[in-house]
């Protein structure tokens, strides 16, 4: 049987490297974009393996970052994949009545917009493929929710009514579409021993029950600690 692979967008940040642990886990390879070879190092560093690792170059903050990614597979320069996890934000916190305009479309460009390229650049490759397994998972924090973050909380509201379109649009096809929902705060490894913050070790399980259990599908899978990680807590996102 051939090995799947999982092509991560956003690899090198906590959740990231969250995500290539469940995917090594599970017995699968990954495909991890960074954005340079300081930033790869840094990403084995705190994965703890270069094994079954492929780190394209790409800056998945441009239109065609993830596509020329994506492009190379279908070339035969790269290996292909049957997964996709889009994890690309970041954390602004700025009021919304303060934020420059600038700094408002950065955080849209990153935040939304990177993740949105990811699903463009993916999907229609996952489709061609037709594998019966395949994947696509977006991780969408709590400040949409909470309204906390100002123009944060915006972008992950985006991201969730984007799951919920991307569901919608899936339905009838061979990928399975779910949002990985966040609650709680997850940190490099070496970081959380220090904080008390979840680690992303831990929290790759919540991407191994996603990738091992196929009635996870159209679904928000929630994690607000540590007890929701052995047992997931996962409900429809459609009525």
């Amino acid at each position: 049987m051939a090995i799947e692979r999982v092509l991560i967008v956003g690899a090198t940040g906590n959740i990231g490297v969250a995500a290539t642990i469940a995917a090594l886990r599970t017995k699968r390879e990954v495909l991890a974009i960074v954005r340079n070879k300081q930033s790869a190092e840094k990403y084995f560093k705190h994965v703890g393996t270069r094994d079954g690792i492929t780190t394209p170059e790409a800056d998945v903050t441009f239109e065609n970052g993830v596509q020329s990614v994506v492009d190379e597979v279908k070339a035969g320069k790269l290996p292909s994949f049957q997964h996709v996890y889009a994890t690309v934000g970041k954390w602004l916190g700025t009021p919304m009545h303060e934020i420059d305009m600038a700094s408002f479309r950065d955080e849209m460009n990153v935040a939304f917009e990177a993740n949105f390229f990811a699903y463009r650049a993916t999907i229609p490759y996952l489709l061609q493929q037709n594998n019966p397994n395949s994947t696509f998972t977006v991780c969408v924090g709590a400040a949409a929710q909470y309204g906390a973050g100002g123009v944060t909380a915006i972008t992950q509201g985006a991201l969730s009514a984007m799951v919920n379109a991307a569901i919608r649009e899936n339905q009838k096809t061979n990928i399975r579409i779910n949002e990985a929902y966040l609650a709680a705060r997850v940190e490099y490894d070496s970081d959380a021993e220090k904080s008390g913050a979840m680690k992303a070790s831990e929290y790759s399980r919540c991407y191994e029950n996603i990738l091992s259990k196929p009635e996870i599908d159209g679904c928000a899978v929630k994690v607000s600690g540590k007890q929701d990680l052995d047992e997931p807590k996962y409900e429809k996102k459609l009525g």
